[in-house]
């Protein structure tokens, strides 16, 4: 299972990623995160649109692996387009996304925050 935690910079998704670490760690999973600054600190990428977007889709693919291990894994990541994160979320066996409000953008960026059928 993928839990998907996206939100604007600053909202609290790494915070929380922990905090739900914790909770399945509790019951006796074996729990993996993948935090987009974590990520992004190893492998260098950038924010252009395209790189934003591979970003994304490197992500979900690390997690899909991850899922065929067994493990539950959290994504905390800001995740800006709708059509992205749809996109990536196929990788997933079962995935929930969890979307946390707040936070702020970059200038010249936008996020199109998640409609009813994405959570």
């Amino acid at each position: 299972m993928v839990y998907w935690i996206t939100g604007k910079a600053g909202a609290g998704k790494t915070v929380k990623a922990y905090l739900l670490k914790r909770e399945f760690e509790g019951l006796g999973k074996k729990v993996f995160i993948l935090d987009g600054d974590e990520v992004r600190e190893k492998i260098k990428a950038g924010f252009t649109d395209e790189e934003r977007y591979n970003h994304i889709m490197r992500i979900a693919s690390f997690a899909s692996l991850a899922e065929d291990q067994g493990f539950v894994v959290i994504i905390s990541l800001i995740s800006p387009r709708r059509d992205w994160r749809k996109e990536a979320r196929k990788m997933f066996k079962e995935s929930k996304l969890i979307y946390v409000q707040g936070g702020t953008l970059w200038e010249g960026t936008s996020y199109e925050e998640p409609d009813s059928e994405e959570l």
